[in-house]
């Protein structure tokens, strides 16, 4: 299937892949696949993503927060309930060593070899295959960075939608992704 995919979607699978990486996920999910397109899309795809504030830094932003909050948090449940307050533990690394010392040194921990491939997670792959199927529809010969961002919609993917709504409605980008496509054919 990736032989027909265009090079805007060509570069956002690679870029979703060093978007998973960074964030030490286990696979590519939706979530990284729109991170990549919001770096590689077309320029048109790029302008209306962009009228919404739906930037890579935005959605880079977001995927960070979901990344380490929900674990610093649950660290930080277990840790109270022998007595620890990691909160203030926090406060006291970064008042002693500098503002964000806590965060670098908890973020470099347990890191992994940058080296090879990550997988894609089903939704991930359902994503891809409805990326193809907008494109068939659109009688495009090949998948371009709109389809694949229309499979991300299609494939209704909890944290990828969250990343997208947060923005703009998906009936509202979806619409306005469809008149780009008619607009180039």
């Amino acid at each position: 299937m990736f032989e027909r995919f265009g090079r805007h979607a060509r570069v956002a699978v690679v870029l979703a892949q060093e978007e998973a990486k960074d964030l030490r996920a286990k696979l590519i999910g939706p979530e990284h696949l729109v991170a990549g397109i919001a770096q590689s899309a077309s320029r048109e795809l790029l302008d209306e993503l962009a009228g919404v504030g739906m930037t890579v830094d935005s959605v880079r932003e977001q995927l960070g927060a979901n990344a380490s909050g929900a674990s610093f948090e649950s660290d930080a449940d277990a840790l109270k309930s022998i007595g620890i307050d990691l909160h203030r533990v926090r406060e006291r690394i970064n008042h002693t060593f500098g503002e964000g010392t806590f965060d670098d040194a908890v973020s470099d921990s347990g890191s992994r070899s940058r080296r090879g491939n990550l997988a894609f997670s089903k939704p991930a792959k359902e994503a891809l295959k409805l990326a193809l199927r907008e494109a068939v529809a659109h009688h495009d010969s090949t998948i371009d960075s709109e389809h694949l961002l229309l499979g991300v919609l299609r494939g209704g993917d909890p944290l990828a939608s969250a990343l997208i709504t947060s923005h703009v409605s998906e009936d509202l980008l979806r619409s306005n992704i469809i008149s780009l496509l008619d607009r180039a054919a």
